[in-house]
């Protein structure tokens, strides 16, 4: 079977669908608007956007006839799902990934539109989360071809397992989010700040990397932290389960989001999780439980639930393997990925019988 992605090749979520389709054997090519290689697939770099759309769409349409996929997949319903369902293929599958849904058609008339098409256009949608697929439904994506599935938690991260040492005063606290504005890294670091004044036995860790890296780090200069937050810069796969395994919080609060895997990778881990109010969350995260959601945008809930946190190592330890068990019935990868391999078994099945 040939599979034919148009994605974001230096994503991390398109390297993870490549990687498993790969390794079953499947020929993977990616028609990418970045010149990220990635191993085992042929990546096609044609440097597509909205803007230069009708440039670029036949350049994109003629390479898609030329590879002549089985499946043609596209990766967000925006920029990438736009080329693939004017392409017209049958069996056309979209993947929403969050922002693409939640954000881009509230940003402006013409992106609402898109997305709208491109839903309207897809032979079958994935999403993350049960809110995201609600918002499908409310742009027009049929409910009835909707896989409702978190992308979820690769075999790399099996057996690191965070440990609390209920006498240790110390807290670790750590964000694996992309320095982006999107993830209010800004606001971590600002809460943070605040719960040092009553607490001096906390460390931030900053891993991934982004466009706001300066900023941010200007901000910690700014705020005389240096010695107590680390900026790891981008991190391997390989070494995420050892870095969430040394800490006892991990943090997210974005403006917008669908299921977090970074969020799902913490929990997978044992590691208790500090989360902010979005819909996706509370898919997840019960308040006071298995972990604490806070307002987005306010630096003093971040302080209250650090310094919470500093105080309840006996809770955190308490509800850390409930957090592993989920994660275990709901999203391993190895799992959720047989459920888009059995919807790719289907089209092609469908292709042959036509044949």
């Amino acid at each position: 079977m040939r599979i034919c992605y148009i994605a974001n090749s230096a994503s991390s979520h398109t390297e993870k669908w490549v990687s498993c389709f790969v390794n079953l054997g499947y020929e993977v090519h990616v028609i990418s608007h970045s010149e990220n290689k990635l191993k085992g697939a042929t990546v096609h770099y044609i440097n597509y956007s909205i803007k230069n759309f009708i440039l670029k769409v036949n350049e994109v349409h003629k390479l898609i006839k030329e590879i002549n996929p089985d499946i043609l997949h596209a990766h967000q319903a925006n920029t990438c799902g736009l080329y693939a369902v004017t392409y017209n293929a049958k069996n056309t599958i979209v993947s929403a990934w969050g922002s693409d849904v939640l954000l881009s058609p509230e940003r402006s008339f013409i992106m609402r539109k898109i997305v709208k098409y491109v839903l309207k256009k897809a032979a079958f949608i994935t999403s993350d989360s049960y809110y995201m697929s609600e918002k499908i439904i409310e742009l027009g994506g049929n409910k009835e071809k909707i896989f409702t599935f978190p992308m979820g938690i690769e075999d790399d991260l099996e057996g690191t397992r965070h440990e609390y040492d209920v006498n240790d005063s110390n807290l670790r606290i750590i964000s694996t989010r992309r320095l982006e504005a999107l993830y209010n890294i800004d606001i971590v670091i600002k809460g943070f700040h605040e719960a040092l004044k009553e607490n001096s036995r906390l460390s931030l860790t900053i891993a991934a990397d982004g466009t706001d890296s300066l900023r941010l780090k200007e901000l910690v200069k700014d705020l005389s932290i240096e010695d107590k937050v680390n900026f790891t810069g981008r991190y391997d796969l390989k070494q995420l389960g050892n870095m969430l395994s040394e800490h006892d919080v991990f943090i997210s609060i974005p403006k917008s989001d669908s299921t977090s895997v970074s969020l799902l990778e913490a929990m997978y881990c044992g590691v208790f999780s500090v989360v902010c109010d979005l819909p996706a969350n509370k898919e997840w995260i019960a308040n006071g439980d298995n972990g604490l959601i806070i307002p987005q945008g306010d630096p003093q809930k971040v302080k209250e639930a650090i310094l919470w946190c500093s105080k309840e190592k006996q809770h955190m330890k308490n509800v850390s393997q409930k957090n592993i068990d989920i994660i275990n019935k709901r999203a391993l990868w190895k799992n959720n990925s047989k459920i888009v391999d059995d919807l790719y078994k289907q089209i092609f099945k469908s292709i042959l019988n036509e044949e």
